[in-house]
């Protein structure tokens, strides 16, 4: 179309601030080597957590027979029954606590609509997961950047004393992504202390509870402040089911019933099918999940043991999540930099810390959905590469 010369309309302030928090160089160089896999080239993929598995062959057969029996319609706002039954025995709730949402990331959204006003404060770990802050940003809330310990570990303390009379919501991720810090009993119990004595809220991300590997998850549901926690969940990352889009909340009731008028508006439910699929998964002995769940320990000591092998790379086995960060400030701090020549010299392909915040700087995220085989390669790769660049 022909430039009129007439000013474009204005989108809104929202939109405006959506670019600005949201914006993350996270995935800058994960979209460039897909681009360049797609084209055919000879790239290592260890960027995002979409684990390349197939659902469990229950879930797809439960996918299949809904739709063939037309289970095409609308859903309750809040779930179908037999969904949020489900979840409520995994979490350890009540149905009336359990709302259906398409996603984690859907569920961290809704909730923050809900519970925060514009110029209200929410507290962050950094690192956080690269979207937080366009959540925080939808609400037009303000976050408050509160720095992990150097280890990458959750500063529950700094979080609590970064607490003024403006904090609405304490907003956290456990198993951490990308950082793999897990939150304990004694840290809910600095949490739950603050949360109640200052009235605010305590929102958790528990995409990644199964993937523990050291101890039993710790959950938000009983170890937060009675009345004031939110638990946002999903079966992306424990089911392989990225693409099913299907997550849900745990709240308090009042806080159910705002987030089914946050549904009415904004999806009028979650699909039908999609839903019964759910119910197939959650009913899936652990027995049959645990090689998949326990291949992601496996490679995570993998990765830790390779990268301490290479000389100016360092890295931690984390607590739980999909990830190792890979700490290369020995050779630099400009994880950024450092992840660009990484591809361009090897095809090896991850994603820079400071994408999820400064407290990651100098590093980079490996993803452990990638096999054995392919892991082994791309250490290799950058073995080979590093000895040649400090040669």
């Amino acid at each position: 179309m022909a430039d009129s010369g007439v000013a474009p309309l204005r989108l809104s302030q929202l939109a405006g601030q959506l670019a600005a928090e949201g914006a993350s160089t996270a995935w800058d160089i994960a979209v460039e080597a897909m681009d360049r896999h797609r084209a055919g080239e000879d790239i290592l993929l260890l960027t995002l957590g979409d684990p390349p598995e197939p659902p469990h062959a229950a879930i797809v057969a439960a996918t299949h027979a809904a739709v063939r029996e037309g289970r095409t319609h609308y859903t309750p706002l809040l779930g179908e029954p037999a969904l949020r039954q489900a979840i409520a025995a995994r979490e350890g709730c009540h149905a009336e606590n359990v709302v259906v949402l398409p996603g984690a990331q859907h569920g961290a959204l809704a909730a923050m609509l809900m519970l925060a006003d514009p110029g209200d404060e929410v507290i962050l770990c950094d690192p956080y997961y690269a979207t937080y802050p366009g959540v925080v940003a939808a609400a037009q809330a303000r976050r408050v950047v509160v720095p992990a310990r150097a280890d990458l570990a959750i500063d529950v303390p700094a979080l609590v004393a970064a607490i003024t009379p403006r904090t609405r919501v304490i907003f956290l991720n456990s198993p951490a992504n990308p950082s793999g810090a897990a939150l304990s009993e004694e840290d809910f119990a600095l949490l739950r202390s603050a949360c109640l004595a200052h009235r605010i809220w305590l929102l958790v991300d528990e995409v990644y509870a199964d993937f523990r590997f050291g101890g039993a998850h710790v959950p938000a549901w009983k170890h937060g402040p009675e009345g004031q926690t939110i638990v946002v969940s999903s079966l992306s990352k424990s089911h392989a089911m990225t693409g099913y889009r299907l997550g849900w909340a745990v709240a308090p009731e009042r806080v159910v019933q705002a987030l089914g008028d946050w549904s009415a508006a904004a999806l009028f439910g979650v699909s039908q099918f999609v839903q019964d699929a759910g119910v197939a998964a959650l009913a899936v002995p652990a027995s049959a999940l645990a090689p998949y769940i326990d291949g992601f320990k496996a490679r995570a000591a993998q990765v830790v043991r390779r990268a301490n092998a290479i000389p100016g790379l360092a890295a931690r086995m984390p607590e739980g999540g999909m990830f190792v960060m890979l700490d290369c400030c020995a050779i630099t701090t400009d994880d950024i930099a450092f992840a660009a020549h990484m591809l361009a010299a090897t095809g090896v392909a991850c994603v820079p810390g400071s994408g999820f915040g400064q407290a990651a700087r100098g590093h980079v995220r490996i993803s452990l959905t990638a096999d054995c085989e392919t892991l082994d390669l791309a250490f290799d790769r950058i073995a080979a590469w590093l000895a040649v660049r400090s040669g």
